[in-house]
């Protein structure tokens, strides 16, 4: 009886080490450069390379090797009702602005950018020179609010239009490049987005005249990666991105901002 409970021990063991030592990690990712999307085939942008030496840390570190399978979203919505219900071994990728409302629903790892929203019309259109309800009516009163669903952007126009512009018209976009297409297309459009996706819509897309209007701007929010409730993924992240000597405070980490968006947005936006 003890060589079979032995046997069985060893089996048991082995399973649990191999379940251990290899395993699938879900990526699901919006599509939505500079933060994560395709290039020469191949996934590439910031939370990628971040993803990617999380993968190389739980490997080096903790002795398990992970195999990533990455799923493409290109609407915000949709992409993080799908994360909230997957399976434990998920993450999602998607330059989540962490919330309280947010929290309650799925996992966040702890922040690996700062962010701040810029409210953005044509470059036509009139300057807002004081966040006061005469100038907002003035400029964005008979214009459309472009923005996406669920989104902290979509919070910040229910607050326009609660507290400034009570018919404003809204319409829906399922990114931040097609809300400033639009906004480029009409000087009676107008949306918030956030810093880092302006900044590179402008480097992409020079002629296109755009301007912020700077009174409305939002405060600098954290962006973080989001997993189903349970996750050990949340743990192991934030040991290897905030722990001690941890990839927050390496020179990988500016080296991968500083690729994707140069070293003043860096500076601005890697956080501490």
């Amino acid at each position: 009886m003890s060589r079979v409970l032995t046997i069985f021990l060893f089996v048991l063991t082995s399973v649990a080490c191999f379940s251990q030592a290899g395993d699938t990690l879900y990526i699901n990712y919006v599509n939505d450069p500079p933060f994560a999307t395709i290039e020469n085939n191949k996934q590439a942008g910031i939370e990628i390379d971040i993803i990617n030496e999380y993968v190389a840390w739980l490997k080096t570190t903790k002795k398990m090797n992970v195999a990533l399978k990455y799923n493409s979203f290109t609407a915000f919505d949709l992409f993080y009702s799908t994360t909230k219900s997957a399976n434990k071994n998920t993450m999602g990728l998607g330059a989540i602005t962490i919330t309280p409302e947010r929290i309650k629903e799925v996992d966040f790892t702890n922040a690996f950018l700062k962010n701040v929203s810029f409210c953005i019309t044509n470059g036509n259109a009139p300057d807002i020179k004081t966040k006061t309800q005469a100038e907002i009516v003035k400029t964005l009163g008979s214009m459309t609010a472009f923005t996406i669903p669920n989104s902290n952007l979509s919070r910040y126009v229910a607050e326009i239009k609660k507290t400034y512009i009570t018919d404003l018209k809204v319409n829906n976009q399922t990114d931040q490049i097609k809300i400033l297409d639009e906004i480029a297309k009409s000087v009676l459009n107008f949306g918030f987005v956030d810093a880092i996706e302006f900044w590179f819509y402008l480097k992409n897309n020079p002629t296109k005249f755009l301007k912020m209007q700077k009174p409305l701007n939002q405060s600098k929010e954290e962006l973080g990666f989001i997993m189903p409730k349970g996750s050990q993924h949340k743990a192991l992240f934030n040991e290897f991105f905030s722990g001690p000597a941890g990839f927050k405070s390496s020179k990988s980490y500016r080296t991968i901002l500083e690729k994707y968006v140069g070293s003043y947005m860096t500076q601005n936006m890697a956080v501490n």
